[in-house]
This record gives structure tokens, C-alpha cells and sequence, in this order.
């Protein structure tokens, strides 16, 4: 059972069946499949760590599934189950040939010792002594029996996955690392020319891994796996006590015992919130010609089954919630529509690190918190503007159609808030409007907002802020980008009913405004526009900032379901993304920025210390190193392996990382 302090468990599942031999590219190795499996499991360490970092009481298992069942080995097993018994007894240095002779030659009979050293390999007699050893009865049973089924039941004593301390998870798992290190530096060349097969000279050197190998390869039992975790994570289940559970899943996706997708969703919809589990899914393959570095909100259309299975059975994600800034800084392509599923597709060792310490590592908000390092406004002050309040009849503008002057004051006053230390300082939305009315008045049919962005971003006003007209996916881009854009419409008189109606009433005032609800009225003319401020977009819907009071629809919000049913005949959405470049910042607004961002860091450094164990691109080299390597600043960051510097782009949380090293610009 779980320990009573804990609130997290993470399970991993890693898939060694046989259609993963070539999943993984590492590079030219003699041993290629080793070497894929020592990245998969260093890709497990590195998520190990940030959650101990995160949360010592945190509670883990990671299993493997796809062992040789033709050999009577079970499919499924606890892998840090089996390296612990492994490594237990690798401390004696005699052979496991000469260990199991003894225990088995108490017995006096004389054929026993050929009989061991003939028919079973170094690591098999190690298993069936590790198995035997202590047990006088076992070991009688033993010599009058196949030593094979000794081996068997070994290995059936891991079948089940065993949730433990993630600081003991981190120790069998550097054991692990540092014996193959060992071996592989003790053996240099001299490795044997069948794999297979080793000599009787290099099998003392034979590491825990190879012991491994000899039992991979066989079916892939995708469904077997997964029961195996859910049944781990049920009795580890501390109704108290976790919060949160977690899996991992590493696979091709190829399953040999059906279709897991039910299952998987039994994890990830189950109705009682402490069963309920987040399934992250990371797909292997040796095609390296595959988009890289890229998250999905729909299946693409030459995947093969693998890659659609293991899609559906990921977890959803909402862009903004998740640090989708962290992975676009790390040149990940993400999806527009705010919502994507916790699955990519990598080929490379580097990929596999990135999605586990970015993705994974930054899912309890740690990210979050520091996304947005330079503040954002109080949107209560735009929602509940008395000044507009008065005025919110969008049917009856003509007494004061302003609500152009309160939305674009709106986007330019959190625009300015993102330049830190602005010369001139941040003016309210009051006095952006007020600025606006004044020197771009309305007419009877409102305001021009192109025109007022034109005189807004001039450098008499609002330096350094730029501005373009962008299409619907462009303001996805922007608003996941923590953004917001600044939206037009127009309706008609009919249109406008209905609008009102839906967001005014009780009953549908906090629901998504539908195509179906409003087709009927985008064929009519229109009679009135309105402005408004887009601040989230999902896959099937956009959410707007209105400025009519937190009464109206939800709390002053409102979602449709997309931008076409604000059209009219005629009259189409705009959208207006407002933001800044660098390169127009003074001097004395980067170095505010720089002071800004190392503050904001040095406060969370210690709340969020895995925050440094994430790991960043170098543009030059295109390698990546820990954010904590990185020296330099925020406008200059120099790379630890290539030793080039390079200016990151503003506005990612990346940026601020890589200021852990230097606090100032680099010499």
C-alpha cells in the first residue's frame, strides 16, 4: 500500500517486444538495441528525479511488457522488481555457474556441475541461485527437476508492478546505469562477436541489461500492461492521500492481445476522481524522415494503426493551461485549436528527453506560474467599466458606440504591460480610452479599430508596441502565446436578439453559443458591430472578454463555438494581434526586462527546483543541455556544449531559465 504522505504516483511503461528492436535512432552502436533501451530508461531516470525534486513522497513504478512468452517467461513484469534481485547479487564476484555448483553440489551427485555448466548460460544461473538460494527444499526440487522452470518461476515472483519511494526508484535506477557504464568501460573492445552467444572469458562482464536482452523481444501485451497498472495504482490508492496518478507509456502501439483503448480510457475518464489517471504517450520509431518535435489534436492521415491507437488512448490537454510557450521556444510545432493530446512521435534520443523533462515534468504547474513573468492587467477593470457598462446596448449605439475605444484600450494596456520598465510607464485602460475618444471620436456607425491601431502604435503614442490583421488561426497562434487579440463584429438586429438572449438567460448564459443557434441570422443584414478581446480558443470553441459586466453571460465571458456565426452577410470577423519585438525595446527596457525575469525566477527557484532540470535547444549546435548549464542572460544566452551565444525570442519562460547561470549579461 501507499505511504500515507504521498500524493503522486507515476508509473512507466516501457514496451521491449519484439517490434521495437530498431525503434529508437541512437546512432552508429555495436550493441544497438542495448543502447536504445539505456536511453529509454535514462529518459525514466530524468522523469524520477524532477518528480523527487518535486515531491519526495512521491510513489512509482515502471514496468516492462513484451517479454518471450515462447521461452515461458511472463509478458509483463516490475522492472525495478527485477534489477534489484539482479544487482542483489552481482556483489559475490564468482561466476553464477560456480555459485549455483555449490549450493546444488551439497547434494553430493557428480553430474551436476557439467549438467549446469553446459546447459545454462552465466545470467541463467545466476536467476535460478538468486531463486534458490536459502531455500534447502527448492534446491532438492531443483536438482531433480528442469532447471528452466526454476528460471520461470523467478521471474513470476515480478508479474505485478510494485509502487514504491521515488527516491528508491532513482537508486535502482543509477545502479543500473553506473553497472553498464562499468562493464561496458571494463570490457572496451573485447566484446564477443555473437551477441547471443558469449564466450565463457567475457560472460563475468555480461551487465544487468544484457541479462535483460536475452528475455525481450517476444509479443506486444499492450492490454496485459495496462491492467497491471491500474490494479498497481488502485492498491497504492490513498483516498486521503493522492491527488494525482500518472502514466507514462513508451510503446510503438503495435498491440498483440486487442484494441487497449477501452482501457486506457477506463484510466483517463474513470468517473471516481481518485482512480482517475493522466496517460501520457510517447511513439518510437526508427523512421526518421517523421515531423519532429511536434504535439497533435487530430490524427494525421499516414499514420499507421500503431500511432491512431496510441493517440486515442492519450490524455487531453488544454493549451492554455499547459506551457505551450516552453515547447514553441523549443521549436515544438503545437496545435491552434487549445487543445492537444499528451502524445508525440520521436525517433531520437534528444526528443524523447525533451517531451519527458518539458511535457511531462511541467504538467503541476510549476511552468505555469512562471509563464507570465511580466504581470498581466485586472481584467475586472475591463469587464466591469462602469463607463461602458451604461452604455452595453449594442442595438442602440448611436447616444455613444464606444465599445471600439474600451477593447482596443484593453489589448494595448496588456501589451504595455509586457514591456517591463517602459519608458513612459503603463497607462491604464482609462486613460488609453480616453486618449482614443478624444483624438479618434466615434461617428454614428463607432469607431474605426484599424485607424486607431495605426495612430496607437505610432511612436508619438504607444511605443514600441506593432499590430496586424490576422486570420482565425493567427489569433489562435497569438492567444496561445498569451496574447490576446483584439476582435470585430457585426450582427444583425435579429442576430443581436438572439446573441443577447442566449448570454442574458440563466439557463444557456455560461454555455457555447452554436453554429446551429445562429445560422438562421448571418444571411441578414447587419445593423451594429461590436469589439471585443479573444483570450482562449479550445478545439471547438473561442472565448471573448466582453465589457458589460461580470453578470452578463460567464462573469463577463462568453464562448461561441467558432467565428463564423459573428458574421453577417457581408461583414466578416477581424481579429487584430497587438505585440512587440525585441529589437524595438531601449537599452533600459532590456535591462528591466533581464531584472524582471531574474527575480521572477530567483522567487520560484525555490518553490519549483526541477525547473532547472529541464532541458534547451541550442540554435547553433542543435544540441540540448539542463537550463542550469546555460550561462549569460536573457538577451545573450551562451550554450554549454557549443560555447556560441544566441538571442532567445521574448515572451517564453525559456528565456528567463537560462539567467540561472549569470545574472547579467555575459562578457
Amino acid at each position: 500500500m501507499a505511504d500515507k504522505r504521498s500524493s503522486v504516483v507515476v508509473g512507466c511503461l516501457l514496451d521491449v517486444s519484439g517490434s521495437m528492436r530498431n525503434a529508437l535512432e541512437v546512432g552508429r552502436s555495436d550493441n544497438g538495441e542495448i543502447e536504445r533501451l539505456r536511453a529509454v530508461l535514462r529518459a525514466t531516470l530524468k522523469v524520477a528525479r524532477a518528480e523527487q525534486k518535486k515531491n519526495p513522497d512521491t510513489l512509482m513504478f515502471v514496468g516492462v511488457f513484451g517479454l518471450n512468452e515462447g521461452m515461458r517467461y511472463p509478458p509483463v513484469v516490475d522492472l525495478c522488481g527485477v534489477v534489484d534481485a539482479l544487482l542483489d547479487i552481482r556483489g559475490d564476484n564468482r561466476s553464477g555457474h560456480d555459485l549455483l555448483v555449490e549450493l546444488a553440489g551439497q547434494h553430493d551427485r557428480a553430474y551436476i556441475e557439467r549438467y549446469i555448466r553446459s546447459k545454462l548460460a552465466e545470467d541463467e544461473a545466476r536467476i535460478v541461485y538468486r531463486h534458490l538460494r536459502g531455500d534447502e527444499e527448492r534446491v532438492t526440487e531443483f536438482v531433480d527437476a528442469i532447471p528452466t522452470e526454476e528460471e520461470n518461476q523467478w521471474w513470476q515472483r515480478f508479474a505485478n508492478f510494485e509502487p514504491r519511494s521515488v527516491a528508491n526508484v532513482i537508486n535502482l535506477l543509477e545502479r543500473l546505469q553506473e553497472h553498464s557504464n562499468d562493464a561496458s568501460a571494463e570490457d572496451g573492445e573485447d566484446q564477443p562477436t555473437n551477441e547471443d552467444q558469449p564466450t565463457n572469458e567475457n560472460r563475468g562482464n555480461l551487465t544487468v541489461l544484457d541479462t535483460l536482452r536475452r528475455y525481450m523481444y517476444g509479443r506486444t501485451p499492450l492490454k496485459k500492461a495496462l491492467r497491471r497498472a491500474i490494479k498497481a495504482f488502485r492498491e497504492s490508492r490513498q483516498p486521503e492521500s493522492i491527488r494525482q496518478r500518472v502514466l507514462i507509456l513508451i510503446s510503438d502501439g503495435h498491440s498483440t492481445d486487442g484494441n487497449p483503448i477501452d482501457l486506457a480510457k477506463e484510466l483517463t475518464e474513470a468517473d471516481d476522481e481518485n482512480e482517475k489517471a493522466t496517460l501520457a504517450v510517447i511513439h518510437l520509431t526508427s523512421n526518421s524522415n517523421i515531423p519532429r518535435r511536434r504535439l497533435y489534436d487530430s490524427e494525421a492521415k499516414d499514420w499507421d494503426k500503431g500511432q491512431r491507437t496510441l493517440f486515442q488512448m492519450a490524455s487531453r490537454v488544454a493549451g492554455d493551461v499547459h506551457p505551450v510557450p516552453v515547447l514553441a521556444s523549443m521549436g515544438w510545432r503545437i496545435p491552434l485549436s487549445g487543445e492537444f493530446a499528451l502524445y508525440t512521435t520521436v525517433c531520437t534520443v534528444e526528443a524523447l528527453d525533451e517531451f519527458c523533462l518539458l511535457l511531462l515534468s511541467a504538467r503541476f504547474g510549476s511552468a505555469d506560474t512562471l509563464l507570465d513573468l511580466v504581470g498581466r492587467t485586472n481584467l475586472d477593470a475591463y469587464i466591469n467599466d462602469e463607463y461602458i457598462r451604461t452604455r452595453r446596448n449594442p442595438t442602440n449605439q448611436e447616444n455613444s458606440p464606444t465599445c471600439y475605444a474600451h477593447a482596443t484600450a484593453a489589448v494595448l494596456h496588456m501589451a504595455l504591460l509586457r514591456v517591463v520598465g517602459r519608458e513612459g510607464g503603463h497607462p491604464d485602460i482609462k486613460k488609453i480610452r480616453e486618449r482614443i475618444l478624444n483624438e479618434c471620436p466615434p461617428t454614428k456607425d463607432g469607431g474605426s479599430v484599424k485607424d486607431v491601431l495605426e495612430k496607437a502604435t505610432s511612436s508619438t503614442w504607444y511605443r514600441p508596441l506593432l499590430f496586424r490583421e490576422v486570420d482565425v488561426m493567427g489569433a489562435r497562434h497569438a492567444v496561445l502565446r498569451r496574447r490576446p487579440v483584439l476582435t470585430t463584429f457585426y450582427l444583425s438586429e435579429s442576430g443581436w436578439k438572439c446573441f443577447i438572449k442566449h448570454f442574458k438567460t440563466e439557463a444557456t448564459s455560461k454555455s457555447i453559443l452554436t453554429r446551429q443557434d445562429m445560422t438562421v441570422h448571418t444571411s441578414d443584414t447587419p445593423v451594429s458591430g461590436h469589439a471585443v478581446v479573444l483570450t482562449g480558443c479550445g478545439p471547438r470553441s473561442l472565448t471573448f472578454l466582453n465589457s458589460w459586466g461580470s453578470n452578463w453571460g460567464d462573469e463577463g465571458k462568453f464562448s461561441i463555438e467558432d467565428h463564423t456565426i459573428l458574421e453577417s452577410a457581408g461583414a466578416p470577423v477581424c481579429f487584430y494581434d497587438v505585440y512587440w519585438l525585441e529589437r524595438d525595446l531601449t537599452e533600459p527596457e532590456r535591462k528591466a526586462f533581464d531584472t524582471k525575469a531574474d527575480e521572477a525566477m530567483c522567487s520560484q527557484a525555490a518553490k519549483w527546483p526541477s525547473i532547472f532540470e529541464f532541458e534547451a535547444l541550442c540554435p547553433g549546435c542543435v544540441k540540448t543541455a539542463r537550463i542550469a548549464k546555460f550561462t549569460g542572460s536573457i538577451r545573450k544566452a551562451i550554450c554549454p556544449n557549443c560555447h556560441q551565444s544566441f538571442t532567445p525570442e521574448p515572451g517564453h519562460l525559456v528565456q528567463a531559465l537560462y539567467m540561472r547561470a549569470g545574472l547579467g549579461d555575459a562578457p
